[in-house]
């Protein structure tokens, strides 16, 4: 728990319970090891493979891992001029973590492994690390970049058998270089980025009407209802069903 007036450097894993709540403080989740399945404010995401996770105070949100997973925490108070409020809360709550931001994680990993930062040392980690989110969060995407062409091309046609291929030809470069600027630019990969944007369409529909699973399925690119069911419950935890009836 943050004090009320000093931010809190932490390492933390969690179990694979579900959990649910909110609290008095901003909160920055960053991965070492391992995920972290995440619902922040009604947006859906996973901390890890290079993503992290901003959680602003009294934002509902649940999360939830499998397996081994290790994460720093940054536990900051609403007092104070660390946090640039306006910027905080207007940011996206899931953002992309490249190699620089990275070699800083895992250096705070290692230095709170034992125990969370002293007080001072935390200060000034925490003052880093938002500097870092800040600028990182401010930098113009220009219009023509192709990494954020081939993700509006996925939410427009996620529905469809798109191949990385096919999405490197579209944005003009080499299926190499698409993935490996997809993954530095959005934290992961082409295949799992269109697999979330599939769930959610999908969930969306549950919710949204009464059509057959059987063609929702077809409609969001599954090749039948049984796949749909898999991939939620492997990746969400959840089945149609209890979609469609609002749990």
């Amino acid at each position: 728990m943050a004090s009320p007036h000093r931010p809190t450097v932490s390492t933390r894993s969690y179990d694979g319970h579900e959990r649910r709540h909110a609290h008095q403080h901003h909160q920055i989740v960053l991965p070492v090891a391992g995920g972290l399945d995440m619902e922040v404010g009604g947006a859906r995401g996973r901390v890890g493979d290079r993503q992290g996770v901003i959680v602003c105070d009294g934002t509902p949100h649940s999360f939830r891992s499998a397996g081994s997973n290790l994460f720093v925490v940054l536990d900051v108070p609403l007092a104070g001029a660390l946090v640039p409020q306006a910027a905080l809360r207007s940011a996206e709550a899931f953002f992309p973590i490249d190699p620089a931001l990275d070699g800083l994680v895992r250096y705070l990993a290692a230095e709170a492994a034992d125990r969370p930062l002293d007080p001072g040392m935390a200060h000034h980690a925490a003052g880093l690390l938002l500097r870092a989110l800040e600028t990182r969060r401010s930098a113009p995407v220009p219009a023509s970049d192709p990494i954020e062409r081939a993700l509006a091309l996925m939410t427009e046609r996620c529905g469809e058998a798109l191949t990385v291929a096919e999405l490197a030809a579209a944005v003009g470069l080499a299926p190499s270089r698409f993935h490996e600027r997809f993954r530095a630019h959005t934290g992961t990969t082409p295949a799992r980025r269109l697999a979330e944007l599939r769930l959610d369409r999908a969930e969306a529909m549950l919710r949204g009407g009464g059509l057959p699973l059987a063609e929702v399925a077809l409609a969001v690119g599954f090749s039948d209802q049984s796949a749909l069911t898999r991939s939620l419950r492997r990746r969400r935890g959840t089945t149609p069903g209890a979609v469609r009836a609002g749990r």
